[in-house]
């Protein structure tokens, strides 16, 4: 099958907004290059910088880049919403439009990614790659397919560190937005007993599907397709994850509030760092307290628990 790759190149200001507009057009999936973020990952942790272009490493804009099947006309829509991005942030959106293949995507990723950790519990191994876990580490397989959620970028990250702290086992489990099902995967492992993973594009719903049975747990993650946020006020759990853009976690934290079990956490990510005053006071009038913040460049993740009833 082949797609449209659709590539925006912006400044940070405006990150969030251009991915939310995608993810709301129906994008396959999304992917945020972001060369700052690159640059502090590689200066504090070690990684390798060989395995990133060095082009990639020395522009100072960002690209998010979309996939949408050839067949859609997306360009229309795309550019009328990108004119009004540029008037409210006041900056400028560059739109460059190639074909990618199924095997070509499939063929960047065995470049590109590889098995890494992250906090104490968690390794993340595409499956095209061997690894002998260490004594307690747990071993999730992902093939990232054309679905966001790999591991790699802060927002996913955040969330497998707070999933590492937080998830003590038997818990119920909702991913709202599941990408992937790089999160739910992680929770079943460290002992969910009930995960319900859900996203609104049918395709990332299926590559979860995938990775789920992958990874050996469908008796344990439910993966649906649908907006998880017309139905997660009729819904109950001990823990939340919402790795999504902060437009959407304000929108969510309400009916989360609403599901979560006195003493429940809500796992958020994928929040730019202008947008978290709204997102920490829509969290705090919910009745959540905050109990830790996670930042890497302009990216926040945040461990908030339900305290009072709602």
């Amino acid at each position: 099958m082949n797609w449209k790759e659709i590539s925006v190149l912006t400044e940070g200001v405006c990150v969030e907004a251009v991915a939310g507009i995608l993810h709301r057009m129906g994008s396959g999936g999304v992917v945020i290059e972001d060369p700052q973020a690159a640059r502090t990952y590689i200066n504090k942790n070690g990684w390798d910088p060989t395995i990133v272009s060095p082009d990639f490493l020395e522009h100072e804009f960002i690209v998010v880049k979309a996939y949408f099947p050839q067949e859609k006309e997306a360009i229309s829509e795309l550019e009328a919403s990108l004119q009004r991005v540029e008037e409210n942030f006041g900056v400028q959106c560059r739109m460059f439009i190639s074909e990618v293949r199924d095997e070509d995507w499939e063929e960047s990723w065995k470049k590109y990614y590889h098995t890494f950790k992250v906090g104490q519990r968690l390794v993340i191994k595409p499956s095209w790659e061997e690894y002998q876990p260490a004594e307690g580490e747990k071993i999730i397989e992902i093939d990232p397919g054309m679905a966001f959620g790999t591991g790699i970028h802060a927002s996913t990250r955040f969330c497998l560190r707070f999933i590492d702290q937080y998830i003590k086992g038997q818990e119920r489990v909702i991913d709202a937005g599941c990408g992937s099902g790089i999160l739910s995967i992680a929770a079943a492992h460290l002992g969910a007993v009930r995960v319900l993973a859900m996203d609104i594009d049918d395709l990332a719903a299926g590559i979860a599907r995938e990775n789920v049975h992958l990874n050996g747990f469908d008796h344990i993650i439910e993966v649906q397709s649908g907006d998880i946020g017309e139905e997660l006020a009729s819904l109950a759990a001990d823990v939340i994850l919402a790795n999504i853009t902060a437009e959407v976690v304000v929108d969510l934290i309400p009916a989360a509030a609403s599901a979560l079990r006195e003493g429940g956490w809500f796992l958020g990510s994928g929040i730019v760092e202008g947008r978290w005053p709204g997102v920490q006071k829509q969290l705090e009038k919910c009745g959540f307290r905050i109990e830790q913040v996670l930042t890497d460049v302009d990216w926040i993740g945040v461990a908030a628990r339900r305290v009072i009833g709602t």
